[in-house]
Order: structure tokens, then sequence, then C-alpha cells
């Protein structure tokens, strides 16, 4: 599996993919930037409720053009190798360029804080990146999926349109547990203390109780493992057009 991964890896040098591991939490500081007080929160607002949305569907958009591209994956399916393991690996490297990601998005927002203003603690922070990035893997098999299927357009509409619209509404409702894309921006309510919409959630509401964060966890490392699992099964049976 650790060739595989290599190869994946390899087929990102000097590419976009990886400048966009930079750029992505780059865009989010300089928009946070807008209300300076604010940046810690409006930070990890934008973060994962439109940019990272949009990151994962590029990503995936990226990774299948690669293949599909040049000469439309026979270079993949011709060969005598383990699909599942190719898709598996490509999905993996995905992941792991986004945990980067968040890893970058983390220092700046701990930089920032002290710059501007110290709102979110340092403890906070750590484990509110980590868990966006826990609760986001879900995204990167089903992007990779609509990318293949329905190409850039259809990748980022759904994914960036889920995340924005879908994860604002539902995240704060009773039933926010069955909507994936709200999972991430409800459990972040009573870490970070701050609602989707990015404004200040009121001391003693319900919306800040911690219960919901095992929950969240839980549900997107059940939908990840089954979503890589249908569409390994399904890479598998791809073949050449």
């Amino acid at each position: 599996m650790l060739k595989y991964l290599q190869a994946e890896n390899l087929k990102c040098k000097r590419t976009f993919i990886k400048k966009l591991i930079f750029l992505a939490p780059m865009v989010t500081f300089l928009i946070a930037l807008s209300s300076v007080m604010w940046f810690q929160a409006n930070s990890f607002n934008w973060w994962y409720m439109m940019i990272l949305p949009g990151y994962i569907s590029l990503m995936a958009v990226m990774t299948n053009e690669k293949e599909e591209k040049k000469l439309r994956y026979r270079a993949v399916f011709g060969l005598p190798i383990s699909l599942k393991k190719v898709w598996i690996s490509k999905v993996l490297i995905n992941g792991i360029y986004m945990t980067l990601s968040c890893m970058i998005l983390s220092v700046g927002i701990i930089l920032g804080g002290y710059y501007f203003s110290i709102i979110i603690p340092f403890s906070r922070v750590i484990v509110a990146v980590a868990l966006i990035a826990v609760t986001s893997l879900w995204q990167i098999p089903l992007c990779m999926f609509l990318a293949k299927k329905l190409g850039m357009l259809g990748a980022i509409l759904i994914n960036v349109g889920g995340g924005s619209v879908l994860g604002a509404l539902i995240a704060i409702k009773s039933m926010w547990w069955i909507c994936p894309y709200s999972w991430t921006a409800r459990i972040m309510c009573p870490i970070l203390g701050y609602l989707p919409n990015g404004l200040k959630a009121e001391i003693g509401s319900s919306i800040l109780s911690p219960v919901v964060i095992p929950i969240g966890i839980i549900l997107s490392l059940i939908l990840f493992a089954l979503l890589l699992i249908v569409t390994t099964n399904w890479f598998e049976k791809q073949e050449v057009n």
C-alpha cells in the first residue's frame, strides 16, 4: 500500500494540488482579516463552512483530471495492479493534503490570535482543527466519485452548496445529525462557542452541549468508511471507455 501512496503523491509533484495545501488556508486568512477583532472565529467559520468543502472538491476534480485528460485512465486500468488500492491511495493522499492544510490553518489562527486578540484558547484551536479534519474525511471519496461522474461543476456545486447551505440551516436544529454537512458545524458550536453564521452562541444555550461531539465524530467516521467501501468497489469495476 505504501508504494501506491508514494505513486499518487509523486503524481501530484509540481501540480496545483500541492499549492492548494497552502493557498486554501491563506485565502481563509485574507477573508477573515476583514474583521480584525474576530479573526480567529471568522477563520474557522469560513474554513469549515465554505473554503474546505470547495478545497476538497477541487482536489477531487484535479485528482480525476490527472488520469482522465491524458489517457482516460488507460495508464491505470491497463496495468496489473489493484484498482482498490489505487482508489484508496488517492483518497488517503487527498486526506493527508487536507490534514496538512488544517495544520497550517491552526498555526495561522494561533499566531493571528496573539497579533490581534486572543479569543479562542490554544487548546481549543488544536482540538477544533483536528475534529474539522476528521469530520470532513467523508467528503473526499464522495467528491472523487462526483468528480468522475459529474465533472468539476457537479462536484463543486453539490459539495460547496451542501456545506454552506445545508450546514448553516440544519446544524442548529435538533435533527442536525440527519445531514452529514451539518456535523462539523454543529460540533464546532460547543468547542468554539460560535454558531455556523459566525455569531457568538448565548451562554447556557443547548447548542453548546458537548454531547454532540462524540456523536458527530462517530457518524463522520462511519460515513467515511461506508463511502470508501462503496466507491472503492465501484472503481474496481470501471473499464476504459
